[in-house]
């Protein structure tokens, strides 16, 4: 398994980019959850399964 990458590292990386499973798949490969806007279609928010806040 690789190093994870840092949360804030992920949101910068893909917050605000359009949705694609390609998208998806490299924020899901990081251990990640992603919130997709209905409106704009992109990435809203990126978060860690299971963790509240």
């Amino acid at each position: 398994m690789m190093k994870k990458r840092p949360l804030e590292d992920v949101k910068k990386s893909f917050v605000g980019a359009p949705y694609s499973l390609h998208v998806a798949h490299q924020i899901e490969s990081c251990g990640y959850g992603f919130v997709v806007s209905c409106e704009t279609g992109t990435i809203s928010d990126v978060f860690e399964p299971g963790v509240e806040e």
